[in-house]
């Protein structure tokens, strides 16, 4: 499966990229919101995994002013990634930022810090819901 890991913590990615890549996962990583869009166009991913936030200690956005939800929406607003997984990954889990995610487009949220078991079988078992997605979406493409 197709794994895009999104997050601007190094430590988080190389944590995350090797879980995935021991569990058989071909992985890209991307460090801001515009390199994600940019993998994402280039090779679609089946799952994305991505952080809400991205920016300073103080709280700026660096990347533009976007964020792990503006993301979720490009994603599912571009034909190509519409269909694919969007877990997001955070440590702001207030009700607020559930509910944000759900409105964005992210099928659900994995709070840091993160349980790797788990989050491993909820990657495959998305995975089996987008190879759904995209076999009733176009059949005559999976026969």
């Amino acid at each position: 499966m197709k794994i895009l890991i999104v997050d601007d913590d190094p430590a988080t990615v190389t944590f995350m990229r090797l879980a995935f890549v021991s569990a058989g996962h071909d992985v890209t990583t991307a460090s801001s919101v515009g390199e994600a869009i940019g993998c994402a166009r280039d090779e679609t991913p089946d799952v994305v995994l991505s952080d809400l936030a991205f920016g300073s200690a103080l709280g700026q956005h660096l990347d533009g002013g976007h964020d792990g939800c503006s993301f979720a929406r490009t994603l599912r607003a571009t034909p190509a990634t519409a269909d694919v997984g969007l877990l997001a990954v955070s440590g702001a889990g207030s009700p607020d930022v559930l509910r944000d995610t759900t409105d964005s487009g992210f099928d659900g949220f994995v709070s840091k810090p993160v349980d790797l078991a788990a989050l491993l079988d909820r990657v495959d078992r998305l995975g089996e819901l987008v190879a759904t997605r995209r076999t009733e979406q176009d059949p005559a493409d999976h026969a």
